[in-house]
């Protein structure tokens, strides 16, 4: 069976008639004849039945008219997936990202992209307001937290966790010997914290702000190494957020949840495009995937999944 053949008897199954189908296939009537025998012959069942001049399809030409509407789809997908990926090489995954935890989680992601794609160009920029980002064409997806943004009808906003702090100490520590903390508790310790400017700290500000309470910090550094190394040391704990502690690696570490309400929900933001650009639609299953590796769960799969899917558009 040959799929020339597949094409001679799906236009005439649509046509119903020798010489027209003929004729919009641009070969002799007597040339379709033949090729439709010689297709009968080879799946031993007639696929059309004739009276006269007239003809309609048999029980076994439906059959194979409808498994031959799903190859020649299949076939369309894979040629459009081939010349995309002709192309993928030189086209850029271009991120926006908020500033600090966010970004980290994300560059990370992104590093694990080129390592499966090494010669698809990919950056991550950083910003405060990611929709400045896209509104200037500079990035094609963005992450950010829901508040931070006010998304207009030109932008799909996608739930995909919730941030919160977590104390992260020795686990020698007192405090690693319970389930969950109160900030009331973590104030009063000796802390290793980001710089006043840094963005979880800013944050982490607002949120003892909130509760009423003050805190002084023994040591301001923005090297996670060496905060690291001051928690090793059992010179003293942390608060940090839980996404930047997940990609932290140290046997002598651990963290412990904060009895507080969810901090931020962190989103992915998306213009209502015809279809993502295909380097978006390889990262974010990868990303997914990533953020499994980190015990991060998405809220949304199921639209992840969709934006991954060639058919799918916003």
């Amino acid at each position: 069976m040959e799929l020339r053949q597949l094409e001679y008897f799906m236009v005439l199954s649509e046509e119903l008639h020798f010489t027209r189908a003929a004729q919009r296939l641009h070969i002799s009537q007597p040339t379709l004849s033949q090729q439709i025998k010689v297709l009968e012959q080879t799946v031993g069942a007639l696929l059309f039945n004739r009276i006269g001049k007239k003809i309609t399809l048999s029980k076994a030409g439906e059959i194979l008219y409808s498994q031959c509407q799903q190859i020649f789809s299949t076939l369309e997908q894979t040629k459009i997936q081939l010349q995309a990926l002709d192309h993928f090489d030189h086209e850029q995954l271009r991120i926006g990202a908020y500033p600090g935890a966010i970004y980290d989680l994300i560059s990370l992601s992104v590093l694990h992209y080129i390592e499966q794609f090494p010669t698809a160009p990919a950056k991550v920029l950083a910003h405060e307001r990611v929709t400045t980002l896209l509104e200037n064409d500079e990035v094609d997806i963005a992450f950010s937290y829901h508040e931070d943004n006010r998304i207009n009808g030109s932008y799909v906003e996608i739930p995909l966790y919730d941030e919160s702090f977590v104390f992260v100490a020795h686990r020698s520590h007192p405090f690693i010997q319970k389930e969950v903390l109160a900030w009331k508790d973590i104030v009063d310790e000796p802390l290793t914290l980001f710089p006043e400017t840094h963005h979880s700290r800013i944050l982490l500000n607002q949120t003892l702000a909130e509760q009423g309470l003050e805190y002084y910090p023994i040591f301001e550094t923005e090297n996670t190494h060496a905060m690291l190394h001051f928690l090793e040391q059992r010179l003293g704990s942390t608060v940090m957020l839980r996404s930047l502690y997940s990609h932290l690696r140290n046997p002598y570490i651990e963290a412990r949840p904060i009895d507080s309400d969810i901090l931020k929900e962190v989103v992915l933001i998306i213009p209502k495009k015809e279809k993502p650009p295909y380097a978006v639609k390889e990262y974010l299953p990868m990303f997914e995937r990533f953020l499994g590796t980190k015990g991060i769960v998405a809220k949304d799969h199921m639209s992840l999944l969709l934006l991954s899917n060639d058919s799918f558009s916003l």
